[in-house]
């Protein structure tokens, strides 16, 4: 799930908005109200710490190369991250459970002053986290 969970968070912090809505869609444009910007894909780039294809722009629209739905991308990510796990299930629960997760995780992160990368879906928070 670490694949997917980190996949969720980049894309939370590219749309930039307080109000994150939980989409049951694994269409990568439509994360983004179907308009992928260069803007999106930079910021998705930097969270994800990881090289992904350039953007093509034809007639007016930014298209991701061999990248068309979230598992795409996740794949992409896992083969330069091999210690991500990938998620077991590739199904629309899967990803809208690991957009809520990354909703959470910020909220700890924020409300903990905790480090993104210790706030794990493995973490025991009272001990792992040093809450305790």
């Amino acid at each position: 799930m670490r694949v997917l969970d980190e996949v969720a968070d980049a894309i939370r912090i590219a749309r930039n908005r307080l109000s994150q809505p939980v989409l049951s869609s694994v269409n990568l444009e439509d994360q983004f109200g179907g308009v992928l910007m260069a803007a999106h894909w930079a910021s998705i780039q930097r969270q994800l710490k990881c090289h992904r294809p350039l953007l093509d722009f034809d007639q007016g629209h930014w298209f991701a190369a061999d990248l068309v739905t979230m598992w795409d991308l996740c794949d992409r990510v896992a083969s330069q991250h091999p210690d991500w796990e990938l998620p077991v299930e590739k199904t629309k629960a899967a990803w809208r459970n690991a957009q809520i997760f990354a909703g959470v995780r910020q909220a700890l992160v924020d409300a903990g002053n905790l480090d993104p990368k210790d706030v794990v879906r493995s973490a025991t928070l009272m001990r792992d986290l040093g809450l305790e």
